[in-house]
């Protein structure tokens, strides 16, 4: 072949990567069906196809003449530029550093990919250089994988790992590429490749620097894109050019591409003179809080409302703490449908105060319960006595039961700190990770044996209990089909619902057996019953939402069931705005020892208990954080605004009149939805981070400090 003709042939290679990109993207516009949104995506997809060709037709020209095998790992060579990031993120989860070889299959994995792709390329040559049918095999087994890549990306990916959802787009663009020059061996010359290139190139700038500016489309291409949207978010993560996560380019919104502290979603500092946020004004000055009331007001309002004679009679009594992962608050809402399915549930929540207006700090468990163990706005910052530390220093026999996962998310150190008998039950008996039976009865088990030890040891208890098994309602294949058949619809009526109702019923059961433990040892009357999950979860009802939970914070996700009940306090609803920042501060009343850890962030919630004048209570105005690795909240009620920095979207909705959030008022809003967002800088920042990095930072900060030297 002479040299003008390869010249031709890697013309070739970069128009047909063009070529199969840009009918993605065609793809990609249409099934969206906006026009601003395809005049955006087409020219980002041709772009994107031709980086692919140019690397592509670059590693056919160093492979050329070389002995077929050394020419095919040449060839696969590029696919480290994706497997390589892909799967340092991969396996770094809680789930993925379980795995065996977790910590060398970053490296192993990529080289696997790239000798299964050079031996994909070798037999590809030699079928492409056949005969017809050879060459439709080719052609076939390259769209097999590019069907193989979609139906992975949309069902194994799900909702989550977005390094891998980027890699997979990338892919399959790729593939594209591949399949049209397998389809069509044709030769082209370099001018033809030179003036596709500038004006794929020219169109690809005009939609980097003025695309995605409504938000409207932005929005459409973060709720709704595929291909689209995971490119999108690769390439402004690529031209982030300060690291801060947000991008001045693709419509990523980042007013000062210099700046890492100037970017939407940053906590803008009221009154500085300086738009941090990037949405075009300073953040309002909040009003001065109002004076605290005078101690003798507080002791007036306490004395009116019997507190004191109350937390006399608490002090020693037990306190039994019930969480449920995951468990959504519209399924035993006061008023909720067939809420009568949960028989044991409804009837303690009943006998209890609710808050109706509990927001858990984020929809992942490693914040929430976090907060709850060290009640302080940012959980990872070092303390020096937990909740569970504080219970045992008051004389309670401690005793947890965890499932595996939950020790592995929030991190071992902070949950054993203060537990003298910490039970771990295991929801994966056959695949590690993978729930697949229901766990409800050995946690029950677990809590009945608990207290039985406790009364032979004849000293008040604190007993935590954490059900999993709604967590695992994706997970677990074999649920009885009793349970199935025992539970009705619910708000939400997806086939997802039906499984988790279906295993909250399972828990229902279990709580049932360890409240007539209480009475059967006439403990009922002695015991604190507490009851909360850590946070909501996804049923697949809104695309909004992820496959489970975490990484956003729309209402299903945060909004949480949150009762107390005390023994001799009728049950009742309350409105309070409460949080698991507000746990610590309110058992430490019940118990007697109020100044056992501070600082503490939270209310001490008795006064909200007794319905005690609001002066002694949360305000009504109070601002509660949501923070999440793409999005934060903060919920002013009724009004929740959420902010995604990453696709530059902000929304406010109405959770009183629009609890499922289906109608935005941001725009129409604007003045209420700045002073929301104003209102994130009164909350601490936290890191957010489920690697395995974040993890042993956590568990590093989680560590009791040092003994205190002796005067």
């Amino acid at each position: 072949m002479s040299s003008g003709s390869a010249r031709s042939s890697y013309a070739w290679i970069i128009v047909a990567h063009v070529a199969g990109a840009l009918v993605l993207g065609a793809v990609e516009g249409v099934r969206l069906g906006t026009l601003g949104l395809a005049l955006v995506l087409v020219p980002v997809f041709g772009a994107t196809g031709l980086a692919i060709g140019a690397v592509a037709a670059l590693s056919e020209r160093i492979a050329a003449r070389r002995a077929p095998a050394i020419a095919a790992l040449v060839v696969a060579a590029p696919s480290f530029a994706v497997t390589l990031p892909v799967c340092a993120r991969l396996f770094d989860g809680a789930y993925a550093r379980t795995l065996p070889l977790a910590g060398q299959l970053p490296v192993l994995a990529p080289v696997a990919v790239w000798v299964g792709l050079a031996a994909a390329v070798a037999i590809g040559r030699r079928l492409a250089a056949g005969d017809l049918t050879s060459r439709a095999i080719a052609v076939l087994a390259v769209a097999g994988a590019f069907g193989g890549l979609a139906w992975a990306k949309r069902h194994v990916l799900g909702t989550g790992y977005f390094p891998a959802h980027a890699g997979a787009a990338v892919a399959m663009l790729a593939s594209a590429g591949v399949l049209l020059r397998l389809a069509r061996r044709t030769q082209l010359r370099a001018y033809t490749a030179t003036a596709v290139a500038a004006v794929v190139l020219g169109c690809g700038v005009a939609s980097a620097t003025d695309g995605l500016r409504r938000e409207s489309d932005r929005r459409e291409l973060a709720m709704r894109g595929e291909i689209g949207r995971d490119l999108v978010r690769l390439l402004r993560s690529i031209l982030d050019f300060d690291g801060d996560g947000a991008s001045a380019l693709f419509g990523g919104g980042d007013c000062d591409d210099r700046d890492p502290t100037r970017y939407p979603g940053a906590i803008d500092i009221p009154g500085d003179g300086i738009d941090q946020d990037c949405d075009g004004e300073d953040a309002p000055v909040p009003p001065p809080p109002p004076p605290p009331p005078p101690p003798v007001t507080i002791a007036k309002h306490r004395a009116n409302a019997g507190i004191d004679p109350l937390l006399a009679r608490t002090r020693d009594m037990n306190v039994l703490f019930i969480t449920v992962d995951a468990l959504r608050f519209d399924l035993l809402a006061p008023g909720a449908p067939n809420r009568s399915d949960f028989p044991r549930l409804a009837r303690m929540l009943d006998e209890s105060v609710q808050f109706t207006r509990a927001i858990a700090p984020a929809a992942g468990t490693d914040i929430s319960l976090s907060t709850l163990v060290t009640g302080r706005g940012d959980p990872f910052q070092p303390v020096e006595r937990t909740l569970l530390e504080a219970m045992r220093a008051s004389g309670r026999r401690t005793t947890s039961v965890f499932p595996a996962e939950v020790t592995r998310h929030v991190g071992e150190v902070l949950l054993s700190r203060g537990i003298e008998r910490l039970r771990i039950v295991h929801t994966d008996w056959d695949s590690e990770d993978v729930g697949d039976h229901i766990s409800a009865d050995d946690t029950t088990n677990e809590g009945v044996l608990a207290i039985d030890l406790a009364g032979k040891a004849a000293q008040p208890w604190f007993l935590w209990l954490h059900y999993f098994d709604v967590h695992e309602h994706h997970q677990i294949k074999d649920i009885p089909d009793e349970l199935l058949r025992s539970v009705r619809e619910g708000r939400v009526t997806t086939g997802d619902a039906q499984r988790y109702r279906a295993l909250l019923l399972a828990i229902d059961r279990g709580v049932g057996r360890v409240l007539d433990e209480l009475a059967k040892r006439n403990l009922a009357d002695k015991t604190i019953i507490v009851f909360a999950s850590d946070h909501g979860e996804s049923l697949k009802e809104d695309p909004r939402l992820p496959d489970t939970h975490g990484a956003v914070a729309y209402a299903p996700l945060v909004r949480i069931p949150f009762a107390v009940h005390v023994p001799g306090v009728k049950g009742a609803v309350r409105t309070d705005p409460v949080s698991h920042v507000d746990l610590a501060p309110t058992l430490l009343a019940l118990i007697g020892t109020p100044a056992a850890m501070q600082p503490l962030d939270g209310y001490d919630l008795v006064p909200a208990l007794v319905d005690a004048d609001p002066v002694l209570r949360p305000p009504a105005n109070r601002a509660l954080v949501v923070h999440e690795d793409q999005q934060w909240s903060v919920v002013e009620w009724p009004y929740q605004v959420l902010v995604r920095p990453g696709d530059d979207l902000v929304e406010l909705y109405d959770l009183e009149r629009d609890p499922d959030q289906r109608d935005d008022l941001a725009a129409r809003r604007p003045e209420l939805t700045r002073r929301l967002r104003a209102r994130f800088a009164e909350a601490p920042a936290v890191r957010v981070d489920r690697t395995s990095e974040g993890r042993a930072w956590r568990e590093q900060q989680a560590r009791p400090p040092p003994p205190r030297a002796q005067p």
